[in-house]
């Protein structure tokens, strides 16, 4: 189209030259048709007067709302009983298109007449309402993204898995490529990294494994071959967790020592077997705390930098949503959905991470930066077994004697060699064979430290928790036999001071 085609169908043009905004200037110079100005009278890449408002409409919409155009109830009575002067909130529209789009008075005059075109009715004009873009509308900026949008997909996705299809869901690569969708290349305030490394000579070096004996046989195996009996589970004993589903063998680690034990929730009275599994390659963690604080920088013109902040705000909030503690009893169920995030973020079609890291849920409050617990992928969750003797080839103390009538808690495990065993020591015993799958080509990730495995007797539990007092009140009415039923008015009689609900 041609500067007099233009002109004949009544466009107007607006040019690269009359827009200060870099990012609508660059989309003008790269998109834009060659035309004549409609306010600069040059030829310059343009684009039309309702393109440009497109943009600024989505952007106001975005980032901005309608401020109230009268004081609301609480501003009425300080007027009335005070000194005090209400002004309104925000910045007059106009203003605000004219410094949004760094352009001229006139173009933002012309913009903001056909948004208000858009937007107003004739009944809104009839009763004297003001609506959006109105000349005399004021807007302030957001203080909070909404994210009504992925809220949806989130609760459609959780719906659908627990009560429709979990096998074969369509929702589940919609909603969470939208949810996860370039996350490996996000920002955190605080320059903390949404992909952080593990492994030797970084921030993450190691982690701490807890297990609970049920009777003290069972306490006996995990001190003789604790790198088998304190690492993941094999597939026939996967029960469903967090973040893998039944069947699926996982690594399951936290920060320290406290943090294993409560996050396995140990009955009082038992024995628990804690050790250190160093991490003997790098591994990705994708860092779920991080997400809380996810930064993203951009044009408030630009509808992609409007779908990352919605998705950056979003991110803030999914901790909350993962993490939330789940009752006993109701985990198969409440489980489902982590368990195929997890999945989804294991793929290494869309993510190279091995493992997921995500703040205590058992010790939140103070210190929570330092507690944290990781769950290895199964890719990455291989442990490497070391050449230990057989049960049957030990002897475990758990006192010494250093008095006659004193003992004190001395555990060891020895192994007992006979001068006439002539065996040739195996590096896989009897208990490797029953546990490890016969082709496992995984690289492994995990060896135990010998020197860090301790028992710790669980005496005592316990519990932070919020109080709320109940109350108890009477309460006193007449019914009215006289009134027919179905009269309409309720039977309640109140009367100053008692409460508005009966119940």
């Amino acid at each position: 189209m041609n500067a007099d085609e233009s002109g004949e169908s009544g466009e107007s043009w607006v040019c690269t030259g009359c827009i200060g905004e870099a990012f609508l200037r660059s989309s003008i110079e790269k998109e834009g048709t060659r035309q004549t100005c409609h306010y600069c009278a040059e030829a310059h890449p343009c684009f039309s007067l309702e393109a440009v408002s497109d943009l600024t409409e989505k952007a106001i919409e975005a980032h901005f709302y309608r401020t109230p155009p009268e004081p609301n109830e609480m501003d009425y009575a300080r007027l009335r009983h005070t000194d005090y002067n209400w002004y309104r909130d925000g910045e007059e529209i106009v203003q605000l298109i004219e410094d949004l789009l760094q352009t001229r008075r006139k173009i933002a005059d012309d913009i903001q007449q056909l948004l208000e075109y858009r937007h107003s009715d004739f009944d809104s004009d009839v009763m004297g309402q003001e609506t959006e873009f109105a000349r005399e509308s004021c807007y302030a900026e957001r203080k909070q993204v909404s994210t009504g949008r992925l809220d949806s997909m989130w609760t459609n996705f959780v719906t659908s898995l627990k009560t429709e299809s979990r096998f074969i869901n369509n929702a589940v690569n919609f909603t969470l490529d939208g949810i996860f969708q370039g996350v490996e290349t996000m920002h955190a305030s605080g320059k903390v990294p949404v992909i952080m490394a593990a492994g030797p000579g970084t921030a993450i070096p190691s982690l701490y494994r807890a297990r609970w004996s049920r009777n003290p046989a069972e306490l006996d195996r995990m001190l003789v071959t604790p790198d088998k009996e304190l690492g993941p589970p094999p597939p026939q004993f996967s029960g469903a967790n967090r973040m893998s589903a039944r069947g699926i063998s996982v690594f399951y680690g936290a920060s320290s020592v406290d943090t294993a034990i409560s996050e396995i929730r140990p009955p009082v009275g038992c024995n628990v077997v804690c050790a250190k599994f160093s991490l003997i390659r790098p591994l990705r963690l994708l860092n779920l705390p991080a997400l809380e604080s996810v930064l993203e920088s951009g044009s408030l013109l630009d509808p992609e930098y409007i779908k990352r902040r919605e998705q950056a705000a979003f991110l803030s909030t999914l901790t909350r949503r993962i993490v939330d503690p789940v009752l006993p009893g109701e985990e198969d169920f409440s489980y489902i959905p982590t368990q195929v995030i997890a999945e989804y973020l294991a793929d290494p079609a869309r993510f190279n991470l091995d493992g997921i890291l995500y703040p205590s849920v058992q010790l939140p409050g103070t210190g929570q930066e330092a507690r944290y617990n990781v769950v290895l992928f199964h890719k990455a969750s291989r442990v490497r077994y070391m050449t230990l003797p057989a049960e049957k080839d030990c002897m475990i103390r758990y006192v010494q004697q250093y008095d006659e009538d004193e003992w004190e808690p001395d555990i060891c495990v020895t192994e007992v060699i006979s001068s006439q065993d002539t065996r040739v020591p195996e590096a896989d015993g009897d208990e490797i064979k029953d546990i490890s799958l016969p082709d496992d080509r995984r690289m492994p990730s995990l060896e135990i430290d010998l020197d860090s495995v301790s028992v710790h007797g669980i005496r005592a539990a316990r519990f932070e928790y919020s109080t709320d007092s109940v109350r108890r009140s009477t309460y006193h009415y007449t019914p009215r036999v006289s009134e027919p039923a179905g009269s309409g008015a309720p039977s309640w009689n109140f009367a100053s001071g008692q409460d508005d609900f009966p119940f």
